[in-house]
């Protein structure tokens, strides 16, 4: 096989700029299919995006026999109907994170999918991203020593599409809880990759606002398998946006942000504070990721974010709400 025929389930925001495209830009990869329940919205997205096939049944694009792999592109409630249908197909999955509505689905669709034989991978596309592999090369090289601590600090203003019902984050039995777990799962995927699996962790979650029913304060503590500790505080109802990560080590600390691709990273060590410049993410930020789930379905890479390491990040935050 030189080429990956991608159906994607799924036609929201996530698809139009971030993800989709890149599927027709990335060497060895072509979309071929695009599945939304609502048929006039596949039909004007493929139309768009100049993509031959559409439907509205997504069992109909998975048995496509012109699709290869499918990329799943839903809100989590149905990730894990989505995977074991794929799986039961025969049909490597790309799904969007956070991977579960639960921890309980996402180790459902790890088995099912291993027990298909087929690759599950998930779209935690910072680990692809230049700034995010620039950070773990500064660790890797010990340039702030041995780590010792890392802080998570982010607070955001509330979103309209929270507070009129619009929009799913805030709608637990879509989301899985509130805009936590869409938007605290990256810097958690992030810490794996850099300083291995959290090993333990625990919190406390809150509901402030009357406006909706998902939680829009959590703070957690955990620790890692060496003995570096972290903690996080997330809040979704604050006045402005801030986004801040402390890798703290003996000789040194990192500092960046999460939320914001372009930002520089700041090193701090005794007497000297130092910017340093990170390239512009490209157009489409998952096309980097994109990239590397190609190569290893063709057999000429790896990707660094797997079913695996998802499932990880959703037992940590589990373990975090409580």
């Amino acid at each position: 096989m030189d080429m990956i025929r991608w159906g994607i389930i799924g036609c929201g925001d996530v698809t139009e700029v971030k993800s989709g495209p890149a599927f027709q830009k990335v060497p060895g990869s072509s979309l071929v299919a695009v599945m939304s329940r609502n048929g006039k919205k596949a039909a004007d997205w493929a139309s768009r995006h100049q993509v031959p096939r559409w439907y509205d049944d997504a069992q109909a694009l998975i048995d496509d026999p012109q699709v290869d792999a499918i990329y799943i592109a839903t809100p989590p409630d149905s990730h894990m109907q989505y995977t074991e249908m794929a799986a039961k197909a025969k049909k490597p999955v790309y799904c969007e994170k956070p991977m579960g509505f639960s921890y309980e689905h996402a180790t459902q669709m790890v088995q099912a999918c291993k027990d298909a034989g087929v690759p599950l991978y998930s779209a935690y596309y910072r680990r692809a991203l230049a700034k995010y592999v620039l950070i773990r090369k500064m660790l890797s090289d010990k340039v702030i020593g041995n780590v010792r601590a890392v802080t998570v600090l982010l607070h955001q203003k509330p979103m309209a599409e929270d507070r009129d019902g619009t929009g799913w984050r805030m709608k637990p039995e879509i989301s899985g809880g509130g805009r936590f777990y869409d938007v605290a799962c990256h810097a958690l995927d992030l810490l794996d990759w850099y300083l291995g699996p959290i090993t333990s962790a625990t919190g406390v979650s809150g509901r402030q606002e009357q406006a909706y029913e998902g939680i829009d304060i959590v703070s957690g503590a955990w620790s890692f398998a060496d003995g570096v500790q972290g903690s996080g505080l997330w809040v979704f109802n604050a006045w402005s946006d801030h986004d801040r990560v402390e890798l703290i080590g003996d000789l040194g600390t990192i500092v960046f942000s999460v939320t914001n691709l372009a930002e520089p990273i700041t090193l701090i060590s005794e007497g000297e504070t130092r910017t340093i410049g990170v390239p512009q993410p490209p157009q489409h930020v998952a096309q980097p990721l994109i990239e590397s789930v190609v190569r290893a379905l063709l057999g000429t890479g790896i990707c660094p974010s797997t079913g695996e390491s998802a499932k990880r990040t959703d037992w940590v935050m589990s373990q975090i709400i409580g």
